[in-house]
């Protein structure tokens, strides 16, 4: 994962600075990070679908600093198209990582990832967000 993050960091932060505002480095190596994890986590039945898709919500939420929590908000972000190839990217390396690997030696990596309880607390923020109901 950390190769996703440096290859990343290269790719995108030349396309992030030509456009403003758009995401920057660290967000989108925080957006690959939890486009791995949300890839990983329901293929090792460590969470489930419902949670991976709104982890790439969170991601998508956080790397373009938008308030809205539905797809079609999210997809009108300013920056939105290179933190979606982040994701997109982190799931293909993801998969290959699988597909490379013994799913219990990948599944157990995660599982004791640090990357999994951040994006816990990620999706978990998003959830808080997204159900907050207006006053009055």
């Amino acid at each position: 994962m950390r190769f996703v993050v440096a290859v990343l960091s290269i790719i995108f932060l030349p396309v992030a600075n030509a456009q403003t505002p758009a995401p920057m480095g660290q967000s989108l190596a925080d957006a690959a990070t939890f486009g791995a994890v949300a890839t990983l986590a329901p293929l090792c039945g460590l969470r489930d679908e419902a949670w991976s898709f709104d982890l790439r919500r969170a991601a998508l939420q956080a790397a373009t600093g938008s308030a809205a929590t539905d797809d079609a908000g999210l997809s009108h972000a300013p920056g939105n198209g290179q933190v979606a190839a982040a994701l997109g990217y982190a799931d293909m390396e993801a998969l290959e990582d699988f597909a490379a690997d013994t799913p219990a030696a990948t599944c157990a990596s995660l599982q004791g990832n640090s990357a999994l309880g951040r994006a816990d607390a990620a999706v978990n923020a998003f959830r808080r967000r997204r159900d907050r109901k207006p006053v009055g």
